[in-house]
């Protein structure tokens, strides 16, 4: 403890000790109306000593002297009013037990009791109004107005208000709640509603706005970041629920508004005590572990505290990077880095014998349409062969459940990444039926802010004032937010017995072209004026629209979640002679030059999805 703190505290006991005595001396006097009789004066003297003793005990045993009272708040009141209550009645009892209870006025006790409330409380939120008022500098900083003054928007505020060093200055808030209208919230008032941001902006001369309504859906952010757009002046956000886990809001997770906020506002609903009991205590493994949705598995599934986490990956840097930041966010997690192609046989049968993992998410996989067009041989063997390795391998070794993770890309597929994807549905389809390990796919769309996806390629294209290049003007593309995707897919891993096909709820098709003109404004620039859109043409194996499902042969089916669908197929599959076919072509894999593969792979896909 610094000898400046030691000196403040000393300060504090000093005007304490003050504030007792002048307190109990004026109860007296107020309770003979000024004139105190003569006899009392020795009652006073006989009395104060233990007065002061069992007041100044009570103090320090309650922390009255370790907290910064520049920063008093209602927990700090209900420390005095308990400290000085206490001290009361011990008080009381002390003076009963040394008889210097009769003759003495009852009334004396409340009065003293009322009275030092008032001094001690009014004494330490003075020194906290004094703060705010003289030494809060504030005022000089940039100038703020917050968009939504309910819990989260009032956290802001108040951090910005207490401490000035922030650089913040906030002018105004807003909220669409008439109720509050005019209202002040830390002294700053509620100004208008979100229709008023471009007038309130000018008018204030408002140097970024902060939207703070962590709830809200995200044709709500939609609108207010037009406003925003329109009002000429920086935005930024704050978490959603989704990202909040804690559900607590400070100024240090403010951050620019990004396309995912646009998709995501509407926090997913899920049953969190269920995935807790998939979860809790289990050895889980999940492939591709450092790519994109492999990754925020891995931290989704740490929050559920499993026995063993084992991050499966080829790539040693996304190994290293993941595995430092669960290590840092989660540190009493056992997780376990692995490095290894998952294609490989041998070193997958040993990791999984190594681990004996309850629960596997195979996430590996190349997703790149355009890339594996023209690297087949690659695309088969990771996501067709690595896909049957991994789950014959999970049987050999009894896992409990085996997920795969597909994409809308296996409906009608037109290119090869899509065809290998739909193998692997079907390949572990058929392992269903005749083992104990309960496998099943989990299907979705794209997923904005991925490595490599269309929204990451934009923003680096606006960041180095490129064009922004687009396909076709009319491409539409499903697309949900990594986070709620992961949230879906562990959902959808804790409701499954085994065989199903999940499809997520991915909400309307987007236009690509939207989507380019969104992030060109979220940047603060104007489409085709300051950035310009590029049409380049479709891309080998890309379709204009994507399906979720089959709709010649498949159909939805609801489960108990709202934004989980379960696949019926209305065409039966022979997942006998798909599995002899992928078995043939594994063993043939290695001899097989690269145009005979590529042959014999078109020709399965002729064979299987003619009879679908």
């Amino acid at each position: 403890m610094t000898k400046n703190l030691y000196s403040k505290r000393a300060i504090v006991i000093g005007i304490d000790l003050f504030l007792i005595i002048a307190s109990y001396f004026l109860a007296f006097f107020l309770r003979f109306e000024l004139s105190l009789p003569s006899r009392y004066f020795m009652t006073i003297l006989i009395t104060l000593p233990i007065v002061i003793a069992l007041r100044m005990l009570c103090f320090w045993l309650f922390g009255l002297y370790r907290g910064m009272w520049h920063f008093a708040s209602a927990e700090d009141l209900v420390s005095i009013l308990k400290s000085i209550s206490t001290s009361s009645v011990l008080i009381v009892l002390s003076l009963y037990l040394m008889n210097h209870f009769s003759g003495y006025p009852r009334s004396i006790f409340f009065i003293d009791w009322l009275l030092l409330v008032m001094f001690i409380g009014g004494f330490r939120f003075s020194i906290r109004l004094s703060k705010e008022l003289f030494h809060n500098d504030r005022d000089k900083g940039k100038r703020i107005l917050i968009v939504g003054a309910g819990d989260a928007g009032e956290s802001i505020l108040h951090e910005m208000c207490k401490n000035g060093k922030l650089n913040y200055n906030p002018v105004g808030l807003i909220d669409d709640d008439p109720q509050k209208m005019g209202r002040r919230l830390h002294g700053v008032k509620v100004l208008g509603n979100r229709e008023a941001i471009p007038e309130l902006v000018k008018n204030y001369s408002i140097d970024e706005i902060i939207i703070s309504i962590p709830s809200a859906t995200n044709t709500q952010i939609k609108e207010i970041i037009d406003l925003c757009i329109q009002s000429g002046a920086k935005f930024k956000t704050i978490p959603t629920l989704s990202e909040m886990m804690d559900g607590k809001v400070s100024i240090s997770q403010i951050r620019d508004v990004q396309m995912e906020d646009l998709l995501g506002r509407e926090p997913v609903e899920t049953d969190l005590e269920r995935i807790k009991d998939e979860f809790m205590g289990k050895r889980v493994l999940v492939t591709g572990g450092g790519g994109s949705i492999g990754r925020e598995l891995c931290k989704q599934i740490s929050r559920y505290s499993p026995e063993k986490l084992i991050l499966f990956d080829h790539n040693e840097n996304s190994v290293f990077y993941t595995h430092r930041d669960l290590n840092t966010e989660f540190n009493c997690l056992d997780c376990v880095p692995v490095v290894a192609d998952v294609s490989d046989k041998k070193s997958t049968s040993q990791i999984l014998a190594t681990y004996h993992p309850h629960i596997v998410f195979h996430a590996a996989a190349h997703k790149h349409v355009p890339l594996m067009e023209v690297n087949v041989a690659e695309v088969v063997r990771n996501n067709v062969l690595g896909t049957k390795i991994i789950s014959d391998l999970a049987i050999q070794n009894g896992v409990d459940k085996f997920i795969f993770i597909s994409t809308d890309k296996a409906v009608n597929p037109t290119n090869f990444m899509g065809a290998t994807k739909k193998f692997g549905e079907l390949y572990i389809q058929g392992l269903n039926e005749t083992n104990h390990t309960k496998f099943m796919s989990v299907r979705f769309g794209n997923v904005i802010g991925s490595t490599g996806s269309v929204a990451r390629l934009f923003k680096e294209q606006i960041q180095l004032g490129r064009p922004v290049t687009v396909t076709h003007p009319k491409i539409c593309r499903f697309l949900m937010t990594i986070p709620e995707a992961v949230q879906l897919i562990l959902q959808a891993a804790s409701i499954g017995h085994g065989g199903e096909i999940f499809v997520l709820d991915m909400g309307e098709p987007i236009k690509i072209m939207d989507l380019a003109r969104t992030m060109i404004r979220l940047s603060g620039y104007e489409p085709d004026k300051d950035i310009p859109i590029v049409i380049t043409g479709l891309r080998a194996g890309e379709k204009m629209e994507e399906e979720l499902f089959d709709r010649n042969s498949e159909t939805l089916n609801r489960t108990d979640h709202k934004k989980i669908y379960v696949v019926e197929h209305t065409n039966s599959t022979k997942s006998s002679s798909l599995i002899n076919a992928i078995n043939e072509l594994e063993s043939s894999f290695q001899q097989l030059e690269e145009k005979e593969l590529i042959g014999r792979f078109q020709n399965l896909i002729k064979l299987e999805f003619a009879e679908s």
